[in-house]
């Protein structure tokens, strides 16, 4: 541990070795804070870290003390590459666990935000060269197995009849590593990090968030600049009502190539009011893609039963108000559906405030809403740039 003066500000630097908890460095980052006011790093030795974290910590930073920093993955998403620094949990929705104890884990009951492995709730955070997971629809992990877990529609938890759920899930699997619950019947909504409201100015550099319902999630007022890195997911898994720019990220879509296994990228509802009016002088924008890439996820990556089809598409947005913008977008020839816009969960209703600048196919066959820009430019004057998106919200430079 380092503690050194830089201006006035105090800096603590932490070390996690392996076999340590970053949840104990990140307990000393609270202590240090709320004596002192110190800003902390922590510096993580290559690992998979099986943790559940809330970053309550301003300023705090997460980064891989590797030389040689890795994001890759092995054995169909159940191993980390070497000098990967991987943090993961289990705890899915539909489920009730022995380690949660009596707090019902449906809806919001549980304030995890979709039962996030990182919940951020502080401003300031920043990682760097990390891999945020949720394994529950990936792999079932050696804590998974050593707890125990029910269905939560049978579970013996107090419901009123309206909040009961009908819902009956499957029996999951036992083995260690079993990648069976990466089939469809086993999905469900597990995020690898959700943003609440209070988590402003949020930097992730080269890191890495995978799984496959639900991914990354974000309230209105968080404000995320995705740096690099790789995102990757299945259904709706960038979700959120947050403002988000995702800056020449890799783009996965974890599919399988099972019947009806499909890939909806972004999932929003910010970006305007509920009657569709532009709140730009707010701190409220949506999700700005500027120069990704789409690509499927490999055998490494995930247990590929055949190779996937064209099932790819853009958005899906959660409410048909909520701003999305692709600026500059590449993807392996043959997997974005021709529409790449869906209306599934607005029941239909068009989503004006969705809009392509200079994608691969010339946006050829979008929907009548989807707005193909000619320049650069929003109509509201917003350039398509990182950086122009978050200073509107974030009312500061980055």
């Amino acid at each position: 541990m380092v503690g050194n003066i830089v201006g006035i500000v105090l800096v603590l630097v932490l070390h996690v070795a392996p076999g340590q908890k970053i949840g104990e460095a990140l307990q000393q980052a609270r202590e240090a804070y709320d004596r002192r006011g110190e800003t902390t790093t922590i510096r993580i030795a290559p690992g998979t870290y099986q943790e559940e974290l809330t970053i309550d910590v301003p300023g705090l930073r997460l980064v891989n003390a590797s030389e040689h920093p890795s994001l890759g993955l092995q054995n169909h998403g159940v191993d980390a590459d070497k000098e990967a620094v991987r943090i993961t949990w289990y705890y899915g929705h539909g489920y009730q666990y022995r380690s949660m104890g009596d707090t019902p884990n449906y809806g919001g009951r549980r304030t995890r935000r979709w039962n996030a492995t990182v919940l951020v709730t502080a401003p300031d955070f920043y990682a760097e060269g990390i891999i945020f997971e949720n394994s529950f629809n990936l792999y079932v992990s050696q804590m998974e197995a050593q707890d125990e877990l029910v269905d939560i529609s049978q579970s013996e938890l107090e419901w009123t009849e309206k909040e009961r759920p009908k819902k009956t899930m499957p029996e999951r699997p036992k083995e260690v590593g079993s990648t069976e619950v990466q089939k469809k019947q086993y999905r469900e909504r597990a995020a690898a990090i959700s943003f609440t409201e209070t988590a402003k100015r949020a930097h992730l550099r080269n890191c890495r968030a995978t799984g496959r319902q639900d991914v990354l999630y974000g309230d209105q007022g968080a404000t995320i600049y995705w740096e690099g890195g790789i995102l990757g997911g299945a259904v709706d898994f960038i979700f959120g009502a947050m403002t988000i720019a995702v800056d020449r990220a890799t783009i996965v879509a974890n599919i399988n190539g099972e019947k009806g296994d499909r890939c909806f990228i972004a999932a929003g509802r910010s970006g305007s009011d509920s009657v569709g009016c532009m709140v730009y002088g707010v701190g409220c924008r949506g999700m700005l893609f500027y120069k990704c890439h789409i690509r499927l996820a490999t055998e490494e990556e995930l247990d590929i039963s055949n190779q996937p089809s064209a099932m790819v598409w853009l958005a899906r947005p959660w409410r048909w108000w909520g701003e999305t913008v692709w600026a500059w977008t590449t993807w392996e020839e043959g997997i974005l559906e021709t529409e790449a816009w869906s209306t599934g969960l607005t029941k239909g209703k068009s989503c004006p405030n969705s809009y392509e600048y200079r994608s691969q196919d010339g946006s050829r066959g979008r929907p009548q809403w989807v707005t193909v820009l000619n320049q650069p430019t929003l109509p509201d004057g917003t350039r398509l740039t990182p950086k122009a998106w978050l200073l509107k919200a974030n009312g500061e430079r980055l």
